[in-house]
Formats: structure tokens, C-alpha cells, sequence
């Protein structure tokens, strides 16, 4: 029977008799009724307003989802870490200040950042091509063919077997994890190749140092490849960052054609800048402390791990405890905050101070060395570090777990805390599905926010110093 026969039958049934109008109403109406209603949800379901809407958050989702993975990777991956961190903290920062003020200055800054992410990029590469040839110089036939392994020892495992067994069970404790958990990243991110490749490291790791044998005579040999290989980096990127100050002149004669400093052209002429001394010829003097710079890194580093090889003069000595841990390199490739200071900081300061053009110049550059400093030391701490530390208290109310996810156990209570890697977060999560996606999401936000606030800090400095230099050379022109 058709619904149209039904309705009519219906309404001739209520009128006639209440009893089998009610059946009829109580029974048939509502079933027609809720029919309907669902025809119409159906309809508002597909209708293009719904699926724009569903689209418009699977594409947000999407893109979370992506955000989370490449912050994983960032934070798994040392070098990219260290990129990442360059860029936005001081290369970015750089060039945008030296763009405010000239176009000279801005290829000044280009000059520079471009240099240091070159540097940062091709330096793994060479440090694993220098300690190939370091492992040629003092290895046996055997251990040659495993350098790259080997490299993951630090220096201070070299002294005694003990120290050897000891850098062992931490090199099968905790290399072989990374490498897995930085495969299981690329694995979600879609990337197999390369989520093989590390699980093939780890797994080539592990059967080399489960049957790694002690030999008196190894330590020597050893110890001798790691220093070696430290002293070829220093004179690569020592070499380079203490040359800077001489390739800056150089680039300022050769390429800009004005031979004088650029940061005041917008406000200062020749005649003004060679009254202000802006114009001054490389002396002699510049030229040779500028050479020394680029010998100072592998000087220093050889002193200081020559003076490290007496054991007993490193246990009474907390300068020399404090060199002997932070000259070396985590992973074999990456060198630690200590060595990264001889390599680039100390050389490229001295250099580029030294071959600076009048005291205008020198100020400015004094300045950017004392912002550069807590930058370097504590930036990520204060803007990354206390960011993980409200999320990890977050975590902690939400979930009811302890504290200690977004941060390591030891920094918790530290006014600058050092923010926890991806591999940390992921361990001590691992048995909480959902704790594990929202502490994934809170990384990542923890990531790009602190990268944000740290550039816009430094872009600040950056912007105030060359106010300053600005009002001191208005000053003594006399200029409003």
C-alpha cells in the first residue's frame, strides 16, 4: 500500500473513531515522522556545506599530524637540530636586522648566515670523511672498516678497560635506540627508505659492540683516532669561522666596492665616515691576528686534550673535568657544546673583533658578542625549556602521571631547564596511547613556539644594537 493510500486511510480512521485514530497516530505517524527525519539528516549529512566542513578538518588534522612528525624528526636528528636552531636564532634574525638598514649591510648578513648553515650542513660529512682518514693513520686493517662505529666512543672511555666496557654497555644502551626511534619517526612520516636505513644502522651497531673484544693495545690506537679526528674538525671549521673577519673585509672591498663600515651608509657619507675612522685600511696587524684566528681552534683543542691525557691533573682540576667531557662529539659526528665553542664562537669572534674597521664597528661587534652569548647558552632554555616545563606540569594534572615527560628527571627543578628530546618523551610515555599523542602534540607546539619566541628575542637585540650604534654616531656628528 502507498504512503499517500495510508495517510488517507489515517485521517478517514480519525475521524470516524478515536480508538483507531490514536492506533494509527500512536503507531504509523511517528515511524513516517522519524523516517523522514532521518532522510533529512541523511541529507544534511552530504549535503556540500557538511563535506567542505569534514574536509576543512581532516586537511587540519592532516596537517598536525605532519607538524608532529617533522617535529619529531628535528628533535631525533642532531644536525637537523642544530640547523634548525641556527637558523631561527641567529641566521633569520641577522639578515632581517641587516635589511632595516641597508643593502649593503643585508648582503653583509647574508654573507655571514649563509656561511654558518653551510657550515652546519656539509660538517657532519667532513668530520665523517676526516675520521676515515684518522682511522687510516692509527687503526689496524679490521677497526678501519668499523671508524664510523668506533667514533661513537667519547674520550674519556679511552684510559682504561674499564672505561672501555663502560662505553660499551652505554654505546648498545643507547645508540641502537636512537637509531630505532628515529626509524619508527620516518616510518610514520611515510619515508620506508630511510626508516630502513637507521633500523639497518641499529642493528649493525648492535652485532658489532655485543662482540667487540678488549685488547690492551686498542686504547692507544683509539684514543689517538678520536683526538686526531677533533683536530682535523678544528682546523676545517676553526679554519673557517676564524677567517671570517678577513673574508667580511674582503667582501666589503671586493664586492660591495666600499671599503669602509657599511652598518652607518644610510645616515653617514664618505666624508663623515672617514672623520668617524669607519674607513681605515687593513693594517698589517689585522691581517696577521686575522691568519691566527684560523689556527686558534686546532691550538687550543690540541693544549687542552694533550693537558686532559694526565688523569690525575683532570680529577684535581674542574676546568680541565669540564674540558675533558665537553671536547668530544655525541654519535661520533656531533661535537658537544664545548668543542662547537672552540670550533666557532672563540675563532670566528676573535677574527671578525681583531679585522673590524674603526671603533664604530668594534662596539657594535663587542655588543653582538655579549647578546650572542646568552643567546647561545641559554636561549633555548628560557623560551623552549620553560615552555616543556608548563607542559609537563599540564601532563602531569591531566593525566595523573609523574613528572618528568616534556623535561629530564634532573632538570625539573631548574629556573632554565634544558627541554627533553623526542626518544625521552616517547620511553616514558609508551605504555599511555593517548598520554603518548597529546605529549607528541605538545612537543611539537613546545618546538616551533620556543624557535619563535627565541628569533623574535634575538631579532630584538639585534634591531636595539643597531639603534644604539645609530644614536652614538648621530651623537658625535652632532646630527638630531
Amino acid at each position: 500500500m502507498n504512503n499517500l493510500a495510508l495517510n488517507s486511510r489515517a485521517g478517514l480512521a480519525s475521524e470516524k473513531s478515536p480508538m483507531l485514530g490514536q492506533s494509527f497516530h500512536a503507531d504509523v505517524l511517528p515511524k513516517e515522522q522519524n523516517s523522514k527525519e532521518a532522510r533529512v539528516e541523511e541529507i544534511t549529512m552530504a549535503s556540500p556545506g557538511n563535506d567542505a566542513i569534514q574536509n576543512h578538518q581532516n586537511f587540519v588534522e592532516n596537517i598536525k599530524n605532519k607538524l608532529n612528525h617533522y617535529a619529531g624528526i628535528i628533535d631525533s636528528r642532531e644536525s637537523v637540530t642544530r640547523l634548525i636552531l641556527d637558523l631561527t636564532a641567529f641566521d633569520i634574525p641577522t639578515v632581517i636586522a641587516g635589511a632595516t638598514r641597508n643593502w649593503s649591510s643585508f648582503l653583509e648578513a647574508c654573507l655571514e648566515s649563509s656561511l654558518s648553515s653551510f657550515n652546519l650542513i656539509i660538517a657532519p660529512s667532513m668530520t665523517k670523511l676526516m675520521a676515515n682518514f684518522a682511522g687510516k693513520l692509527f687503526l689496524d686493517k679490521e677497526d678501519q672498516k668499523h671508524f664510523d662505529k668506533l667514533a661513537r666512543f667519547y674520550r674519556t672511555e679511552l684510559h682504561d678497560e674499564e672505561g672501555f666496557k663502560n662505553g660499551v654497555k652505554r654505546i648498545l644502551n643507547e645508540e641502537p635506540k636512537d637509531l630505532d626511534r628515529i626509524a619508527n619517526l620516518y616510518l610514520e612520516a611515510g619515508n620506508n627508505a630511510k626508516s630502513q636505513s637507521y633500523k639497518n644502522q641499529a642493528n649493525s651497531l648492535n652485532d658489532y659492540f655485543r662482540n667487540i673484544k678488549f685488547k690492551s693495545d686498542r686504547l692507544k690506537s683509539l684514543i689517538d683516532f678520536k683526538e686526531t679526528t677533533l683536530l682535523f674538525e678544528s682546523f676545517f671549521e676553526g679554519g673557517i669561522w676564524g677567517g671570517f673577519g678577513l673574508l667580511l673585509r674582503w667582501f666589503r672591498k671586493n664586492i660591495l666596492k666600499q671599503d669602509t663600515f657599511t652598518g652607518t651608509n644610510k645616515y653617514v657619507n664618505k666624508d663623515e665616515a672617514k672623520k668617524l675612522g669607519q674607513d681605515l685600511p687593513l693594517k698589517i696587524w689585522q691581517k696577521v691576528m686575522g691568519v691566527g684566528a684560523m689556527f686558534l681552534s686546532p691550538a687550543i683543542n690540541f693544549t687542552l686534550m694533550k693537558l686532559c691525557r694526565n688523569r690525575e691533573s683532570v680529577e684535581k682540576n674542574k676546568f680541565l673535568q669540564l674540558c675533558d667531557s665537553g671536547l668530544d662529539m655525541t654519535h661520533g659526528l656531533f661535537p658537544k657544546l664545548g668543542l662547537l665553542f672552540s670550533f666557532t664562537t672563540v675563532p670566528k669572534w676573535f677574527g671578525a673583533l681583531a679585522t673590524v674597521q674603526g671603533k664604530d664597528e668594534l662596539i657594535e661587534r663587542i655588543m653582538k658578542l655579549f647578546s650572542v652569548m646568552p643567546s647561545w647558552w641559554l636561549g633555548h632554555r628560557v623560551t623552549n625549556g620553560l615552555l616543556a616545563k608548563a607542559a609537563d606540569k599540564s601532563l602531569v594534572k591531566k593525566y595523573g602521571v609523574q613528572a618528568g615527560i616534556m623535561l629530564e628527571k634532573e632538570q625539573l627543578n631548574s629556573y632554565a631547564p634544558d627541554p627533553a628530546k623526542i626518544h625521552h618523551i616517547l620511553e616514558q610515555t609508551q605504555n599511555n596511547p593517548a598520554l603518548q599523542k597529546e605529549a607528541r602534540s605538545k612537543h611539537a607546539k613546545v618546538l616551533y613556539s620556543g624557535l619563535s619566541l627565541h628569533s623574535l628575542g634575538v631579532l630584538g637585540v639585534s634591531l636595539l644594537i643597531n639603534q644604539i650604534t645609530k644614536w652614538r654616531v648621530k651623537n658625535k656628528l652632532g646630527m638630531p
